[in-house]
C-alpha cells in the first residue's frame, strides 16, 4: 500500500508539472453530431443522415442549429443535397413528434436583409480570415468573387445563431466527404483553425466524416457505466489501413493535464466491443485513459480483403495506436501501456519487443497464435496433419483466385457439433452466448490466413522488452497456461506470472469477480512512475 501511495504521489507531481493544453483540444459531442450531419448530408446518405440527425438532437442539438447547417449546405453541395437532406430531417422530426419527443426550436437569426451587399460580405470575409480572400480562380471569374462575398459570406455567414466556428467545422466536414475539392478543403481548414479549431479537432472531423457509414451503433456485450465517458475515434497505421477505436474516460477527467494510458487489444478474430471493451472500461474506472481498438481487417477497421490475418499488420496496430495515444494533449506518452488479451498477447509481446514506447505490458490468457497455428493446441498437431492444413489452404487458394466466396473460419463454430472437446464448448459458451459475448461484428477471419500464421514467432525478442515490466495473468484451469508460461521463462527481468485461481482461459474474458483488475492497476501504477523518475 506504501508503495501504491508513492506511486500515486510521483504521478500527481508529474500531472501537475505539465503545461496547460487547450480545453477543446477534441470535439464536444455537440459538434461531433455536427460533422456527422453534415458528412452524411454531403454524402448523401439517407440512412446514416437519419442516424446522424436522431443522435445531433439526443446530444442536445437544436432544430434550428440543424437547419442552419443543412441550409449552409447547398452552398457546397448544391439545392439537391440541401433540400433532400432537409426534407429527411422533416422526417426525424415528425418520427420524434409522434414518440411525443419535443425537440428544442434554438435561436433564430437576427432579422436581416434578403440580401446583403457585397462590401458587407467582404469585411465578413475579412474577419473570417483574417485579411481579403484571394485566388486565381477570383481573378479569372469575377462574379464568383461577387456571389461568394454578397451571398455566402453576406447573406448566409451573416446569420447570427451559429457562430463562425460552427459554419466552418460544417463546411470542413461536407468538403471531407466530397472528391475532386481538397484545394478547397486545405483552404476552409485554414479558415477554421484562425477561428478556434485545433489541430486535432480538424483531423477528427476529417477522419470521422471519411472513415464513418452512420450506422445505429449495435450495443456492447457489457454493461456501460457512468463513471466512464466513451467516443469513438479513428487513426491509421503504417499501411494506411484506417482503425477504429473506442477510447474511455473517467468522467472527470481534466484535459489541461496528461494522464497514464492504456491500449487494449482483443482476442483472436474478436472485435472492440467484447472483452477488450470491458477490461478498457474498467482500468478507465481506476484512472487510466483507455483505448480499445479493432484489429486491422476486423470490426469496423479498415482493410482489405476483409478478415484477412495478417501478424505484421496487427503487431503494427499496436504501434499505431500508440502513436495515436501519444499526440493527445491528455496523454503522457511516457506513461503508455498494453494489455493484450488472449490470441493479441501474443500479438503485444512482439509489438513490446520492437516498441519500447510501450513502457508496460500486460498480457491475459495469451495465445501464441504461431504456435497453436503450427502445432495445434498442447502441441498435438502431426507433421502429417500440418502438411493437410497446407494442402487445404493452396486448394482455397485455388478456389478464391478462380472467383469462389472466401471461406471464413470462425474462432468458435455457429453451431456447436456433438462431438464438441472442452475447448470449442469454452469458446461457444462465450462467443456464441447472448448474454456474454455474442456480437454482430464478430465475423470470423479468412481461412487462407493459416498459413501465414505458421510463420509467425512472437516471443523470438521477448528478452529486447527488458528493462521494462512484463506481466503474464493466466487461469489455473486454462488450456492456454502453458503459453504464458513458456513466455515467462524466456522474458528476462522484470516480469512476473500471476496464476488466477479457479479460473479457465474464458473466465479471464468478462467475469469481473475473477479478472485480477487491482493486481492490473497496481502493476501499471507502478510502472507509470519509471518514466517519472527519470524527468526529476
Amino acid at each position: 500500500m506504501k508503495k501504491l501511495l508513492v506511486c500515486i504521489a510521483c504521478a500527481l507531481f508529474c500531472i501537475s508539472s505539465n503545461y496547460a493544453q487547450n480545453k477543446e483540444s477534441m470535439l464536444n459531442l455537440k459538434e461531433r453530431q455536427i460533422a456527422a450531419i453534415s458528412g452524411s448530408a454531403a454524402k448523401g446518405d439517407k440512412p446514416g443522415l437519419t442516424t446522424a440527425l436522431t443522435a445531433g438532437l439526443d446530444a442536445g442539438l437544436s432544430v434550428n442549429e440543424i437547419k442552419e447547417v443543412l441550409v449552409q449546405l447547398y452552398a457546397y453541395c448544391g439545392f439537391p443535397r440541401s433540400m433532400g437532406a432537409l426534407n429527411t430531417f422533416i422526417g426525424v422530426l415528425q418520427e420524434r413528434k409522434a414518440r411525443g419527443i419535443n425537440d428544442a426550436e434554438g435561436a433564430l437569426p437576427t432579422l436581416q436583409e434578403v440580401s446583403r451587399s457585397v462590401e458587407y460580405g467582404a469585411a465578413n470575409q475579412r474577419k473570417l480570415f483574417g485579411r481579403d480572400a484571394q485566388g486565381a480562380v477570383l481573378a479569372f471569374a469575377p462574379a464568383i468573387d461577387q456571389y461568394l462575398k454578397a451571398h455566402l459570406f453576406g447573406d448566409i455567414f451573416g446569420r447570427d445563431n451559429l457562430d463562425w466556428k460552427t459554419r466552418e467545422l460544417a463546411t470542413i466536414a461536407m468538403l471531407a466527404a466530397m472528391e475532386g475539392v481538397e484545394n478547397e478543403l486545405k483552404v476552409h481548414i485554414a479558415h477554421g483553425k484562425y477561428n478556434g479549431l485545433t489541430d486535432t479537432q480538424v483531423d477528427e472531423i476529417v477522419t470521422l466524416v471519411r472513415a464513418s457509414e452512420w450506422k445505429p451503433e449495435p450495443p456492447k456485450t457489457f454493461i456501460a457505466d457512468d463513471k466512464v465517458t466513451v467516443r469513438k475515434v479513428f487513426y491509421k497505421n503504417r499501411y494506411d489501413i484506417m482503425l477504429a477505436a473506442d477510447l474511455y474516460m473517467p468522467t472527470d477527467t481534466d484535459i489541461n493535464i496528461k494522464y497514464p494510458a492504456l491500449i487494449i487489444g482483443h482476442p483472436f478474430g474478436a472485435v472492440k466491443e467484447q472483452c477488450a471493451g470491458l477490461y478498457a472500461q474498467e482500468m478507465a474506472k481506476h484512472g487510466f485513459v483507455t483505448l480499445a481498438f479493432d484489429a486491422s481487417y476486423q470490426g469496423e477497421s479498415g482493410g482489405m480483403p476483409r478478415h484477412t490475418v495478417s501478424p505484421d499488420a496487427l503487431v503494427e496496430d499496436f504501434s499505431a495506436s500508440v502513436d495515436w495515444l501519444g499526440i493527445q494533449p491528455f496523454v503522457d506518452r511516457e506513461r503508455i501501456g498494453v494489455i493484450g488479451i488472449c490470441g493479441s498477447g501474443g500479438f503485444s509481446v512482439c509489438a513490446a519487443s520492437i516498441d519500447p514506447r510501450i513502457r508496460a505490458l500486460a498480457t491475459v490468457s495469451m495465445y501464441d497464435m504461431g504456435r497453436a497455428t503450427r502445432n495445434g493446441l498442447g502441441d498435438a498437431m502431426t507433421d502429417e496433419q500440418r502438411k493437410a492444413m497446407f494442402s487445404e489452404v493452396a486448394r482455397q487458394r485455388w478456389r478464391e483466385a478462380e472467383g469462389e466466396e472466401p471461406r471464413i473460419r470462425f474462432g468458435t463454430p455457429e453451431q456447436l457439433p456433438d462431438n464438441a472437446n472442452e475447448v470449442q464448448k469454452e469458446f461457444y459458451d462465450y462467443y456464441r452466448n447472448p448474454k456474454r459475448g455474442l456480437h454482430p461484428r464478430y465475423l470470423g477471419t479468412r481461412f487462407t490466413s493459416m498459413a501465414a500464421l505458421t510463420n509467425f514467432y512472437p516471443f523470438a525478442q521477448i528478452k529486447d522488452i527488458s528493462p521494462r515490466p512484463v506481466l503474464f495473468i493466466a487461469g489455473e484451469n486454462a488450456h492456454s497456461r502453458y503459453f504464458s508460461e513458456d513466455a515467462y521463462k524466456q522474458a528476462d527481468e522484470p516480469k512476473e506470472l500471476y496464476i488466477v485461481p479457479n479460473a479457465s482461459h474464458v473466465d479471464l474474458y468478462d467475469q469481473t469477480d475473477k479478472i485480477p483488475f487491482d493486481k492490473l492497476t497496481d502493476f501499471f501504477m507502478e510502472s507509470s512512475c519509471l518514466p517519472c523518475h527519470s524527468h526529476r
